[in-house]
This record gives structure tokens, sequence and C-alpha cells, in this order.
């Protein structure tokens, strides 16, 4: 019996994660030296949905590449190809002929969780929802569609990134579980949005639409200090997911064939990766995270650090709330 079908949003361009996105997609953004689509593949997998694909536009060959058919990650994967943007409900649309017929799920490639799926399409069938959403409170609003609900879970309202005080504090995930139905709500061949466009239309037309709030962790990685913090929260497990290498001590990860000079101080959290080398009297901890065969050299102080696979950290360098690439150092 195949698996339930499920559409991961890869297509974004990630602006707002400029310089790192400007020669790597998103979705291939390393967090504790894996690339953030990974955990949300594999997630996927562990909740039944296994019948995958994502939605490409932004440097997509990189992804098809790292990705393949998705065996490595439990699901079987296929890709469509958007040479324009379609938004999000566009988007989704164009996929049709793969997922309708039956309950399918919609997830962002950085949708950084471990919520639970499962409880997810409990709580939507047990009362016979057309869409469901999953929820989580937030304390800043304006980077989020807020929702509004009663007590039985029903949408009254859905606000797409409010200006002033908003109606709640309650934030869509970005995690959306369908039926059919919601086609009916996106026109073909049209720039088309959630948020925006179809959620609001489905409120005012009366459609059994619920967000529910689900245990767990979860993480959109929209900026820099996002990204940072992602690092922290994996290194620390307060998501379940599969980290590369051994946790030698509490938050210290380390893949295999890692040189750790013994004067060099490591301060968990912190995740070193397969062959890298820690030089004499160096420093890391506050979440740093060192790429494949990386050198950190003697001297060196890396404080809630990233350093990429294929960076150079200069010597005796000093850096906090950083991220390494080949390209330089962006600095949050």
């Amino acid at each position: 019996m195949s698996g339930m079908k499920a559409m991961v949003l890869a297509a974004g361009v990630g602006e707002r994660m400029r310089p790192l996105t400007d020669r790597v997609p998103k979705p291939l953004l390393p967090i504790a030296n894996r690339p953030v689509m990974a955990y949300v593949l594999e997630h996927l997998a562990q909740h039944g949905f296994t019948e995958v694909i994502a939605n490409l536009h932004y440097r997509p060959q990189d992804i098809v590449d790292y990705f393949g058919d998705g065996s490595r990650f439990g699901v079987n994967l296929t890709y469509t190809y958007e040479e324009e943007l379609w938004g999000i409900a566009g988007g989704v649309r164009r996929c049709k002929h793969f997922l309708e017929g039956d309950t399918f799920l919609v997830i962002g490639a950085d949708d950084l969780t471990d919520m639970d799926l499962t409880a997810l399409v409990t709580e939507h069938r047990r009362v016979g929802a057309a869409a469901s959403i999953g929820l989580v409170e937030v304390e800043e609003t304006s980077q989020y569609g807020i929702v509004v609900t009663d007590d039985e879970h029903r949408i009254e309202r859905f606000v797409e990134k409010p200006k002033g005080d908003p109606p709640s504090h309650t934030a869509n995930t970005q995690i959306y579980l369908f039926e059919s139905d919601v086609f009916d709500f996106i026109p073909p061949d049209k720039v088309y949005d959630f948020g925006f466009d179809a959620f609001p239309d489905m409120v005012s037309h009366g459609v059994p639409f619920y967000g529910f709030s689900l245990p767990g962790y979860w993480r959109d990685i929209g900026s820099l200090a996002d990204y940072l913090a992602a690092q922290v929260d994996l290194l620390q497990g307060r998501l379940a997911a599969r980290l590369v290498g051994e946790e030698v001590r509490p938050g210290v990860w380390m893949a295999p064939g890692c040189q750790v000079d013994p004067t060099a101080k490591l301060a968990g959290p912190v995740g070193l990766g397969e062959g890298c080398r820690v030089c004499s009297n160096a420093s890391l901890g506050g979440g740093t995270t060192v790429g494949p065969r990386v050198e950190v050299p003697s001297g060196s102080s890396l404080w809630n650090t990233v350093v990429w696979e294929g960076a150079r950290v200069p010597a005796g360098a000093s850096l906090e709330r950083s991220v390494v690439t080949a390209e330089g150092v962006a600095r949050v």
C-alpha cells in the first residue's frame, strides 16, 4: 500500500536569507551539517507521507542532484519546475494532477519541525475538514499569517502578516492538510496565495476550515537569526531529528574522521562535520557547527557561528553570530 501524498514548497528564492542564498538554494542550507529539506523529508516519512512532490524554481538542478528520488530519506520524490513563480497556492494548483483524489499535506522546505502530523490527520478527519492548518503561538506576529479560531477549532478569521495590533498570536505554520475541495478556490494559471487569496475566500464561503495547535517543535528558517538559532536547537535536542555523527558528550556532536587538538575547547552545543580539524587553543561553542573537512586554525574563537564545507576560517579569527562560506563572512 502506498503512503499519503505531500508537497514540499521548494521554489522560493530566499531573499531574506541573502547572501547565503546567492549561490545555494534555501532547501540546501545546512543546519547541523545537513540540508534543512533533509529534515523535512524524513519527518514526512515518519508520519506516512511517502509520496512527495517538490516544486522548484531557483537553482533547481542543485536540489535534484542532492535529493534525487528521495529514497535516502524514506520517500518517493518527484519534482515540478516553475519557470515563473506562481505563488504558494498557484504552485499547489499546478500539482493538482499529483495531489488530487485523497487527503494531502503541504509543507515548506524550510519548515524545521517535529510536530505531530499524524495528530493533524486524525483531527482533520474527526471534524470532517476540507482544510486544516497546523498552528503555533508566536510573539512577533507581523511575519506570519495570524489565525482566529472558535472553541471547536474552526477558523473564523485569517489575517496575513498583520500590521499594528494582531487579532491573535496564533500563527499559521505553513503546514496544511487539504482535501481536493481546495482546488475549487485556486484558479488555474494564475499567481495565487493562500494567506491573501484562497484562505479568506474559503472562510467567507463557510468551508469546513480548521486550525489545530500541534505538539512539538517548529521554526520557519526565514532569517539569518532563525538560521543560527536552529543550529542550537538541533544540537541541544529540542526537536527529534537525525544528526550527523555521534554525541561524544552532552551537546557535542562529532562526525567520523574529526581531529581535535587536546588544547582546543568545545563548549556545547557544537557540531563537527566529517574530517574537520580543530587546531590548538581554538575555542568553539554557543551552537557552532563546522562543515566537513574544514580546518579551524590555532587560537580561533567561534561562538554561535556556522562554517560551511569549502569555507576557510581566517587565522586567529574571533567570530560570533556569523556564517562563514567560501565567499566570505556574513554577520547577524
